[in-house]
C-alpha cells in the first residue's frame, strides 16, 4: 500500500502533463501599407519603388531607355547593406538587379552573366 501511495503523486503529475491545455489561435495580422517613392535617374530613367511595410521586399517599376527597360516590374528582396537599404533580384541566372538607397539617393545596378554591368544614379 505504501508503494501505491508513493507512486500516486507521479501518476497524477504525469496525467496533468498529458492533458491538452486549451489553445487559442489568432490570425496573423499583416500590415499591407507600402511606402512608395519615385526616383528620376540619369539617362532619362525613372524608378518607382513600393516598399513593404516591414522593409523585407520592394516592387520596382523601372524605365531605363538606354538598356531597353520600359515599365519593367521587378520584385526585389532585402539584402545585406552597409548603410541605407539594399534590395536584389537574382532569380534569373543571366541578369541580377541591385537597388541601393540612402536618404534621397538610389543606385540601380544591372549585372549580366557575361560580366557586363550598367549602373545609374537616381534622386527623389
Amino acid at each position: 500500500m505504501k508503494k501505491l501511495l508513493a507512486v500516486a503523486p507521479f501518476v497524477v503529475l504525469l496525467g496533468a502533463c498529458a492533458t491538452n491545455a486549451p489553445t487559442t489561435t489568432t490570425a496573423p495580422t499583416t500590415n499591407t501599407q507600402q511606402v512608395v517613392q519615385s526616383f528620376t535617374c540619369e539617362d532619362d530613367g525613372v524608378v518607382t519603388a513600393a516598399y513593404a511595410a516591414d522593409g523585407q521586399a520592394a516592387k520596382l517599376n523601372v524605365t531605363l531607355p538606354k538598356i531597353g527597360l520600359n515599365n519593367a516590374d521587378i520584385e526585389m528582396k532585402q539584402a545585406v547593406s552597409g548603410s541605407g537599404a539594399r534590395y536584389i533580384n537574382d532569380v534569373n541566372p543571366k541578369t541580377t538587379y541591385d537597388w541601393q538607397t540612402k536618404a534621397d539617393f538610389g543606385i540601380m545596378t544591372i549585372s549580366s552573366d557575361n560580366g557586363q554591368q550598367y549602373s545609374v544614379n537616381c534622386n527623389i
